[in-house]
Protein backbone atom coordinates (compact mmCIF):
# COMPACT_ATOMS: atom_id res chain seq x y z
CA UNK A 1 0.00 0.00 0.00
CA UNK A 2 1.47 3.31 -0.71
CA UNK A 3 2.24 5.68 1.91
CA UNK A 4 2.52 9.43 2.08
CA UNK A 5 5.94 11.13 1.57
CA UNK A 6 6.88 15.20 2.36
CA UNK A 7 8.90 16.79 -0.11
CA UNK A 8 11.19 20.55 0.73
CA UNK A 9 10.46 23.65 -1.98
CA UNK A 10 12.25 26.29 -2.31
CA UNK A 11 10.72 28.62 -0.05
CA UNK A 12 11.40 27.72 3.80
CA UNK A 13 8.69 25.56 5.44
CA UNK A 14 6.43 25.17 2.71
CA UNK A 15 6.12 21.66 2.48
CA UNK A 16 4.46 19.15 -0.58
CA UNK A 17 2.61 16.38 1.08
CA UNK A 18 2.10 13.42 -1.13
CA UNK A 19 -1.01 11.41 -0.25
CA UNK A 20 -2.08 8.25 -1.62
CA UNK A 21 -5.71 8.19 -2.79
CA UNK A 22 -7.40 4.38 -1.70
CA UNK A 23 -10.22 3.51 -4.35
CA UNK A 24 -12.06 1.50 -5.78
CA UNK A 25 -15.78 0.85 -7.97
CA UNK A 26 -16.90 3.66 -5.60
CA UNK A 27 -15.04 6.16 -5.60
CA UNK A 28 -11.63 6.77 -3.41
CA UNK A 29 -10.09 7.53 0.33
CA UNK A 30 -7.34 9.47 1.74
CA UNK A 31 -6.25 10.28 5.25
CA UNK A 32 -6.17 14.52 4.55
CA UNK A 33 -4.43 15.02 8.21
CA UNK A 34 -3.31 11.79 10.05
CA UNK A 35 -1.16 13.64 12.80
CA UNK A 36 0.67 10.96 14.25
CA UNK A 37 1.69 9.67 10.65
CA UNK A 38 2.52 13.10 9.37
CA UNK A 39 4.54 14.67 12.42
CA UNK A 40 6.58 11.36 11.89
CA UNK A 41 7.30 12.50 8.12
CA UNK A 42 8.72 15.70 8.95
CA UNK A 43 5.56 18.04 9.15
CA UNK A 44 5.21 20.32 11.92
CA UNK A 45 2.42 19.49 14.55
CA UNK A 46 1.00 22.61 13.96
CA UNK A 47 -2.30 21.80 15.72
CA UNK A 48 -5.45 22.75 13.78
CA UNK A 49 -8.59 24.84 14.99
CA UNK A 50 -10.99 25.36 12.42
CA UNK A 51 -11.29 23.82 8.03
CA UNK A 52 -12.36 25.62 5.50
CA UNK A 53 -13.84 24.77 1.97
CA UNK A 54 -13.82 27.28 -1.44
CA UNK A 55 -15.81 26.20 -3.98
CA UNK A 56 -14.56 27.28 -7.55
CA UNK A 57 -17.85 26.71 -10.23
CA UNK A 58 -15.25 27.18 -13.67
CA UNK A 59 -12.41 26.48 -14.64
CA UNK A 60 -9.95 29.53 -14.12
CA UNK A 61 -11.36 30.76 -11.15
CA UNK A 62 -8.33 32.69 -9.20
CA UNK A 63 -7.48 33.85 -6.06
CA UNK A 64 -4.60 35.52 -3.84
CA UNK A 65 -2.32 36.52 -3.39
CA UNK A 66 -2.90 35.89 0.50
CA UNK A 67 -0.42 35.43 3.53
CA UNK A 68 -2.12 34.55 6.89
CA UNK A 69 -0.72 35.47 10.11
CA UNK A 70 -1.03 31.56 11.16
CA UNK A 71 -0.23 28.29 9.32
CA UNK A 72 -2.45 25.82 7.25
CA UNK A 73 -2.61 22.60 5.36
CA UNK A 74 -4.46 23.36 2.08
CA UNK A 75 -5.40 19.93 -0.39
CA UNK A 76 -8.39 19.43 -2.82
CA UNK A 77 -11.29 17.57 -2.06
CA UNK A 78 -12.23 17.50 -6.24
CA UNK A 79 -10.64 19.29 -9.40
CA UNK A 80 -7.25 20.24 -10.21
CA UNK A 81 -5.45 23.11 -9.30
CA UNK A 82 -2.22 25.82 -10.74
CA UNK A 83 -1.03 26.83 -6.99
CA UNK A 84 1.18 29.72 -6.30
CA UNK A 85 3.05 30.24 -3.38
CA UNK A 86 5.21 33.54 -2.76
CA UNK A 87 7.30 34.11 0.80
CA UNK A 88 6.42 37.42 1.92
CA UNK A 89 8.45 37.11 5.53
CA UNK A 90 10.95 39.60 6.56
CA UNK A 91 14.59 38.40 5.43
CA UNK A 92 16.30 36.57 2.58
CA UNK A 93 13.86 34.73 1.47
CA UNK A 94 11.37 37.73 0.95
CA UNK A 95 9.88 37.23 -2.98
CA UNK A 96 10.91 33.57 -3.47
CA UNK A 97 8.35 31.39 -6.08
CA UNK A 98 7.01 28.04 -6.16
CA UNK A 99 4.56 27.23 -8.11
CA UNK A 100 2.59 23.15 -8.97
CA UNK A 101 -0.37 21.87 -9.88
CA UNK A 102 -2.24 19.34 -8.14
CA UNK A 103 -4.94 17.28 -7.68
CA UNK A 104 -6.07 15.09 -4.70
CA UNK A 105 -3.71 12.88 -3.99
CA UNK A 106 -1.32 16.41 -2.78
CA UNK A 107 -1.33 17.90 0.20
CA UNK A 108 0.73 21.48 1.03
CA UNK A 109 1.97 22.98 3.96
CA UNK A 110 1.53 26.96 3.95
CA UNK A 111 3.70 28.23 6.70
CA UNK A 112 2.54 31.65 8.51
CA UNK A 113 3.88 34.47 6.10
CA UNK A 114 4.00 32.65 3.09
CA UNK A 115 1.22 33.83 0.31
CA UNK A 116 -1.04 31.89 -1.33
CA UNK A 117 -3.26 31.73 -4.47
CA UNK A 118 -4.26 29.13 -7.36
CA UNK A 119 -6.57 28.92 -10.02
CA UNK A 120 -8.69 26.79 -10.89
CA UNK A 121 -8.18 24.29 -13.78
CA UNK A 122 -11.24 22.13 -14.00
CA UNK A 123 -14.90 23.06 -13.15
CA UNK A 124 -16.59 22.70 -9.55
CA UNK A 125 -13.56 22.17 -8.01
CA UNK A 126 -13.22 22.02 -4.29
CA UNK A 127 -9.82 23.74 -2.47
CA UNK A 128 -9.61 22.68 1.36
CA UNK A 129 -7.92 24.29 3.67
CA UNK A 130 -7.04 23.31 8.30
CA UNK A 131 -5.30 26.35 10.17
CA UNK A 132 -4.27 26.57 13.40
CA UNK A 133 -6.43 30.08 14.38
CA UNK A 134 -9.94 30.98 14.07
CA UNK A 135 -10.52 33.21 11.34
CA UNK A 136 -12.38 36.64 12.64
CA UNK A 137 -12.99 39.99 10.84
CA UNK A 138 -10.75 41.51 12.45
CA UNK A 139 -7.81 39.42 11.60
CA UNK A 140 -7.77 40.57 8.08
CA UNK A 141 -5.70 43.06 9.23
CA UNK A 142 -2.76 41.30 9.61
CA UNK A 143 -2.67 39.75 6.12
CA UNK A 144 -0.34 40.47 3.95
CA UNK A 145 -1.26 40.59 -0.26
CA UNK A 146 0.31 40.50 -3.43
CA UNK A 147 -1.14 41.24 -6.76
CA UNK A 148 -1.78 38.39 -8.75
CA UNK A 149 -0.47 39.86 -11.57
CA UNK A 150 2.76 41.29 -10.05
CA UNK A 151 5.68 42.13 -12.29
CA UNK A 152 8.52 41.01 -10.15
CA UNK A 153 7.14 37.64 -8.74
CA UNK A 154 6.07 37.21 -12.84
CA UNK A 155 3.33 33.73 -12.37
CA UNK A 156 3.17 32.31 -15.64
CA UNK A 157 -0.74 31.17 -14.91
CA UNK A 158 -2.29 28.86 -17.08
CA UNK A 159 -5.33 30.44 -17.87
CA UNK A 160 -4.18 34.59 -18.44
CA UNK A 161 -5.37 36.83 -15.68
CA UNK A 162 -7.31 38.93 -18.48
CA UNK A 163 -9.56 35.74 -19.12
CA UNK A 164 -9.24 34.50 -15.71
CA UNK A 165 -12.33 35.10 -12.92
CA UNK A 166 -11.04 37.01 -9.92
CA UNK A 167 -12.41 39.41 -7.03
CA UNK A 168 -12.04 43.01 -7.60
CA UNK A 169 -10.28 42.63 -4.00
CA UNK A 170 -7.70 40.56 -5.45
CA UNK A 171 -7.02 42.78 -8.46
CA UNK A 172 -6.60 45.53 -6.02
CA UNK A 173 -3.75 44.30 -4.02
CA UNK A 174 0.39 45.92 -4.31
CA UNK A 175 2.81 45.18 -6.18
CA UNK A 176 5.81 43.66 -4.57
CA UNK A 177 7.81 46.31 -4.40
CA UNK A 178 5.15 47.57 -2.25
CA UNK A 179 4.22 44.93 0.50
CA UNK A 180 5.82 45.58 3.99
CA UNK A 181 7.36 41.81 4.97
CA UNK A 182 5.05 39.92 7.71
CA UNK A 183 7.61 40.45 10.79
CA UNK A 184 8.36 36.93 12.49
CA UNK A 185 6.40 36.36 16.05
CA UNK A 186 7.33 38.59 18.72
CA UNK A 187 9.22 37.06 21.68
CA UNK A 188 7.42 38.34 25.22
CA UNK A 189 9.19 38.11 28.71
CA UNK A 190 7.16 37.33 31.77
CA UNK A 191 8.87 39.22 34.73
CA UNK A 192 10.67 42.14 32.41
CA UNK A 193 11.38 43.99 35.92
CA UNK A 194 13.70 41.99 37.68
CA UNK A 195 17.32 41.50 37.38
CA UNK A 196 17.37 38.66 34.56
CA UNK A 197 14.13 40.61 32.66
CA UNK A 198 16.21 43.54 32.34
CA UNK A 199 19.11 41.60 31.03
CA UNK A 200 16.91 39.86 28.61
CA UNK A 201 15.33 42.87 27.29
CA UNK A 202 18.77 44.71 26.77
CA UNK A 203 19.71 41.59 24.46
CA UNK A 204 16.00 41.53 22.77
CA UNK A 205 14.87 45.05 22.42
CA UNK A 206 12.33 43.92 20.21
CA UNK A 207 10.50 41.47 22.72
CA UNK A 208 7.32 42.45 24.32
CA UNK A 209 8.40 42.79 28.34
CA UNK A 210 5.59 42.72 30.97
CA UNK A 211 5.79 42.65 34.69
CA UNK A 212 3.43 43.40 37.85
CA UNK A 213 1.79 45.32 38.94
CA UNK A 214 0.43 46.25 34.99
CA UNK A 215 0.54 42.50 34.03
CA UNK A 216 -0.88 39.90 36.64
CA UNK A 217 -0.72 36.22 35.82
CA UNK A 218 -3.97 35.71 38.16
CA UNK A 219 -5.62 38.66 36.27
CA UNK A 220 -7.47 37.04 33.06
CA UNK A 221 -7.76 40.52 31.86
CA UNK A 222 -3.69 40.91 31.94
CA UNK A 223 -3.45 37.68 29.75
CA UNK A 224 -6.03 38.38 27.22
CA UNK A 225 -4.20 41.82 26.75
CA UNK A 226 -1.52 40.24 24.96
CA UNK A 227 -1.76 38.68 21.27
CA UNK A 228 -0.35 35.53 21.99
CA UNK A 229 -1.37 34.25 18.43
CA UNK A 230 1.73 36.28 17.40
CA UNK A 231 3.81 35.12 19.98
CA UNK A 232 6.43 32.77 18.89
CA UNK A 233 8.74 32.31 22.07
CA UNK A 234 7.79 33.03 25.65
CA UNK A 235 10.75 33.49 28.39
CA UNK A 236 9.37 33.14 32.38
CA UNK A 237 11.74 35.22 34.06
CA UNK A 238 9.25 36.43 36.64
CA UNK A 239 11.03 35.25 40.14
CA UNK A 240 9.58 34.80 43.84
CA UNK A 241 11.25 38.28 45.59
CA UNK A 242 10.93 37.59 49.11
CA UNK A 243 14.15 36.50 49.16
CA UNK A 244 14.63 35.88 53.28
CA UNK A 245 11.16 34.40 53.64
CA UNK A 246 12.68 31.55 50.93
CA UNK A 247 15.67 30.61 52.97
CA UNK A 248 12.35 28.87 54.80
CA UNK A 249 10.54 25.40 54.42
CA UNK A 250 7.12 27.42 54.25
CA UNK A 251 9.25 29.99 52.16
CA UNK A 252 10.81 27.17 49.59
CA UNK A 253 7.17 25.73 49.40
CA UNK A 254 5.68 29.21 48.75
CA UNK A 255 7.93 30.17 45.93
CA UNK A 256 7.69 26.63 44.36
CA UNK A 257 4.38 27.17 44.31
CA UNK A 258 4.42 31.20 42.60
CA UNK A 259 6.43 29.54 39.54
CA UNK A 260 4.42 26.67 39.00
CA UNK A 261 1.52 28.58 38.86
CA UNK A 262 3.05 31.18 36.61
CA UNK A 263 4.62 27.91 34.52
CA UNK A 264 0.76 26.51 34.38
CA UNK A 265 -0.68 29.83 33.31
CA UNK A 266 1.67 30.33 30.41
CA UNK A 267 1.13 27.49 29.05
CA UNK A 268 -2.29 27.76 29.34
CA UNK A 269 -2.37 31.08 27.26
CA UNK A 270 0.99 29.79 24.92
Amino acid sequence: MATSSVRETAIRGLLVVDVPLHGDARGWFKENWQRAKMVELGLPDFGPVQNNMSFNAAAGSTRGLHAEPWDKLISLANGRIFGVWVDLREGSGFGTVFTMEMGTDTAVFVPRGVANGYQALETDTVYSYLVNEHWSPEARNSYTYLNLADETVAVDWPIPLDQAEISDADRAHPRLADVTPMAAKRTVIVGAKGQLGRALTALLPDALGVDLPEFDLRDPDALASVPWAQVGTLINASAYTAVDAAETPEGRKACWDVNVTCLGRLVEVA
